[in-house]
Parts: C-alpha cells; sequence; structure tokens
C-alpha cells in the first residue's frame, strides 16, 4: 500500500512539475507578435497572418525549417522555441481563426483596378496566364494549396511577386512560372486589385 502511495505522489509530483504546453494565443504573443501581431494583423513588412488557410502557414514554416524558403533567419529563434509540429499546427490553427484586416476601400486609377480585377477574374489565357480565382478564391480568401490575399499589405504582396530563379518550395514553383507570363503592368494592374479585396 505505502509503495503504491508513493508512486502515485511521484507521478503526480512528475505531471505537476512538466512544463505545461503554452496555448496558441500566447505562442502567439510570446513568438510571433513583434513581426506579425498578435492577432495577425501587423503593421508589416511582414505578412498578415490573420484569417490566412491553415494548411498554407504550416506548409511555409516547413519551408523556412528545409531552408526552401528565405527568411533572412527571422524563424530561428521562434522555431528553437517550439516543442515541435504540434505547436505548428495550434499556432496556425489560432491564426487562421483571427479575423483578417477588413478590405480597403477602392481608389486609384480606375482602368488600372478595371485591368486587375479582369486578370483576378479571367486570366490571360492567350499568354497562359490562368485566373487567379481558381486557385486564391473568388474573394481572394486562399484555398487548400493556395494563400489567402485578401487583407494582405500591398508591399509584402508586391515582394512576393516578384519573379526569382532562386530555389523555391514546390507550392511556390507553379506561381513562379505563373508570374513569368505577366508582364510588369499586369503586376501592377492586379496589386492594385488586390489592394481592395
Amino acid at each position: 500500500m505505502k509503495r503504491w502511495i508513493l508512486a502515485a505522489l511521484l507521478g503526480w509530483g512528475m505531471l505537476a512539475g512538466a512544463p505545461a504546453r503554452a496555448e496558441p494565443a500566447q505562442l502567439a504573443r510570446q513568438l510571433c507578435a513583434s513581426c506579425h501581431g498578435a492577432e495577425g494583423n501587423g503593421p508589416g513588412p511582414a505578412p498578415r497572418l490573420a484569417g490566412q488557410q491553415a494548411g498554407y502557414i504550416e506548409q511555409q514554416w516547413q519551408a523556412f525549417r528545409l531552408h526552401q524558403r528565405a527568411d533572412g533567419g527571422a524563424h530561428g529563434a521562434a522555431m528553437a522555441a517550439m516543442k515541435g509540429d504540434g505547436d505548428i499546427k495550434a499556432l496556425a490553427a489560432y491564426f487562421a481563426a483571427q479575423p483578417p484586416a477588413p478590405a480597403r476601400p477602392a481608389g486609384g486609377d480606375p482602368a488600372l483596378l478595371a485591368a486587375g480585377r479582369k486578370l483576378y477574374a479571367e486570366g490571360n489565357l492567350a499568354v497562359g496566364t490562368p485566373p487567379c480565382f481558381s486557385c486564391h478564391g473568388e474573394k481572394g480568401e486562399g484555398g487548400s494549396a493556395a494563400p489567402r490575399l485578401a487583407g494582405q499589405l500591398p508591399d509584402y504582396l508586391a515582394r512576393r511577386m516578384r519573379v526569382s530563379d532562386a530555389p523555391q518550395p514546390d507550392s511556390a514553383m507553379e506561381m513562379q512560372e505563373i508570374l513569368k507570363t505577366m508582364s510588369a503592368d499586369d503586376i501592377k494592374a492586379l496589386l492594385a486589385y488586390l489592394a481592395t479585396l
């Protein structure tokens, strides 16, 4: 009997002394808020994560971990602090559930916005540019393999829409090929339209 009580007390003591897994909101405040904002609607230059597809966030973490996506070492400390894939999944789900930044009012050159809207909805099949909505959703909400674009920072989108010869994760290779079919004017128009989503 005494052995059972001793074993129970030791077991309880081990559990009580074990570090508790941080809640996703706490992890976000500790590891992500300085760049992305605690709820994922940071001012930039880092991307907004609020409302982003959870699968896409997880995919990007894997790309950072495998050095397939450059980040200047920004995520190294966060990765070291996480307790594995469970924390990544929890953070991804947390940010996906946060309300994204509201759409900005349309402004600027109406012809540019119209050209961007047309590219987003119809693409330019004559040169091999598919419609953006087919992967990113009708309102830029994203899909299973494509990121949310709505509410994203225009400067961040402009950086991500540059053609690069650097190695890319498989998920970005297709987008790189699509970008090669677009002119500088096409990208300018598309960015103007995306800023309104």
